[in-house]
């Protein structure tokens, strides 16, 4: 391909990656200062109502997202309009559903997972929800124009204002309840819708009546996302879930500890899946299947460069991360690192298949391929974690993205005929060009 579609992925890339970059940062030194304030089982229940919080809003960010790029790809002023007020609308809609569900669940949730502390702080959380609505807006929106340099921004606040206060509690020592960490998230939530409005306000061009014809196309494509990212977000957490009800929080809190590596492993992967989607319905439009293969095998060869040498070496040195994640107290959790590192390596096939098929068209396709696997993870967990206790959550987690892989390779070589062997082809010459391109600077600089 020509160095004139590259590009977009150096342009777009640097804010992407950079997005990335604090949300690691920030969210990696939230983690560790969290784990070593609150004891095993109050960490527990904050990873707990995370886990649903993730759910529930990657959920109707997937019902909303994938369907306004898609259509909005190539559209004049009109329909953007017409496209962008039905979204807002169904977002509405699907934040008074989501409230509305929440409440009515939380209490049956804290009784399952043995956390009664959970129910108030579910109540709660809805506020953080409503707020969710209008920055997640924005940040379609800023997607859709390819503005990163406004979705770093909002992202930075959003995240650094979470930050401040736990590293006050984690340096003055003083104790923190988990109540307030809560209304902290509803203050911070709130400064950065705000902020992503702001950023993006030039994109909220609204109609004043609603066209009911895209209200429609939206609702249809997006119910299989909503779905597809439900059962992706429930297949990365099934396995807390269930320990939780079958062990306890404090298991959960062990658990997690070792399956943080896999937060610098979404890090990489989410950044290019941000970058590529986008461009995959706007080139599979114009240039058919061949444009999308190169774009996959190109991303997933991209995301593979990138993480390798660090799974690499925490596989050398499992005790030594733990230590630094989490502390010595955590040092149980080292066996269930080393499997956690096996499954990262699949999760750049794992996550450009979903991208993929929907940025192709096959929404459908995708969620019941997730649906599937979400079925064999929790059959692959309840019998595990039965025989074998916290170790078994990841050997069934493990089993089961196995079987997710093949099943969503064999249907995209069927629908763009990609090749698996080609990813690993550039994923090497990323490292070549990157050596290359560095000792270039270095001659240039130095002038060897």
């Amino acid at each position: 391909m020509t160095e004139k579609k590259d590009s977009y992925w150096i342009s777009s890339g640097s804010y992407t990656f950079l997005h990335k970059i604090i949300e690691l940062l920030f969210g990696f030194g939230t983690f560790w200062m969290l784990i070593r304030i609150l004891d095993k089982s109050d960490f527990g229940v904050w990873v707990l109502l995370q886990t649903i919080a993730a759910l529930i809003e990657m959920a109707r960010l997937g019902f909303i997202q994938n369907a306004q790029i898609k259509f909005s790809a190539g559209t004049d002023d009109n329909e953007f309009r017409k496209i962008n007020t039905s979204a807002f609308a169904l977002n509405i809609f699907i934040t008074g559903a989501t409230v509305i569900i929440l409440a009515a669940i939380a209490r049956p949730l804290s009784i399952l997972w043995n956390a009664p502390q959970l129910e108030w702080m579910l109540y709660v959380y809805c506020l953080v929800s409503i707020l969710y609505t209008p920055f997640m807006q924005s940040m379609v929106l800023m997607q859709i124009r390819y503005n990163f340099k406004g979705i770093f921004w909002s992202h930075f606040v959003r995240l650094g204002l979470f930050f401040i206060p736990i590293l006050f509690f984690f340096i003055s020592g003083v104790g923190v309840e988990l109540m307030t960490l809560l209304y902290i998230m509803v203050g911070v939530s709130f400064l950065s819708a705000i902020t992503g409005v702001l950023f993006s306000k030039r994109y909220w061009l609204l109609e004043r009546k609603l066209d009911f014809t895209w209200i429609k196309k939206i609702f249809h494509f997006g119910k299989y996302v909503f779905g597809t990212n439900l059962n992706a977000m429930l297949y990365g957490s099934i396995d807390q879930m269930m320990l939780s009800s079958m062990i306890g929080t404090a298991s959960v809190a062990t658990f997690n500890a070792a399956t943080r590596i896999l937060n610098f492993v979404e890090a990489p992967l989410t950044s290019v899946s941000t970058i590529v989607f986008p461009k995959t319905a706007e080139r599979f439009k114009t240039e058919g299947a061949a444009a999308a293969r190169y774009l996959y095998e190109r991303s997933v060869g991209l995301m593979l460069a990138i993480i390798l040498p660090a799974l690499i070496f925490c596989l050398l040195f499992p005790e030594l991360i733990m230590t630094i994640l989490a502390g010595e107290e955590y040092l149980d959790s080292v066996p269930i690192l080393q499997i956690i590192i096996f499954i990262s390596i699949l999760k750049p096939f794992n996550r450009q298949s979903g991208t993929f098929l929907d940025a192709i068209g096959e929404p459908r396709l995708n969620f019941l391929i997730v649906f599937f696997s979400v079925l064999i993870n929790i059959v692959t967990n309840y019998i595990l974690i039965s025989n074998y206790g916290i170790i078994g959550a990841a050997y069934g987690t493990l089993i089961a993205t196995v079987i997710s892989v093949v099943i969503a390779t064999y249907f995209l070589k069927k629908k763009i005929d990609i090749k698996t062997y080609h990813t690993f082809i550039y994923a090497a010459r990323f490292y070549k060009e990157g050596y290359t391109a560095g000792m270039n600077f270095i001659k240039k600089k130095f002038r060897f």
